[in-house]
């Protein structure tokens, strides 16, 4: 019988989904607005590790949010 060591791929995969569903959780629990849950994902966005990646998801971003998402374009003309 051959013993197995270690995760599997399919069980690496799984825990890392649990984990992200957590964080996910835990984030709710601050009752956070919509524009803080698309500043999260703006913010995490620039954390990916992969440049292209990160820019095609930093893009999106502001292509669907807008002007909206930084404050600096929502409040910055204001302050002048």
């Amino acid at each position: 019988m051959t013993e197995v060591y270690g995760q599997l791929k399919s069980e690496k995969l799984a825990e890392e989904s649990k984990v992200a569903h957590q964080i996910v959780n835990e984030i709710n629990h601050f009752q956070i607005s919509d524009r803080q849950r698309w500043l999260i994902m703006y913010y995490l966005a620039l954390e990916a590790e992969n440049f292209d990646e990160m820019k095609q998801m930093v893009d999106f971003i502001k292509e669907l949010k807008g002007d909206t998402i930084l404050i600096s374009r929502v409040y910055g003309s204001e302050d002048q």
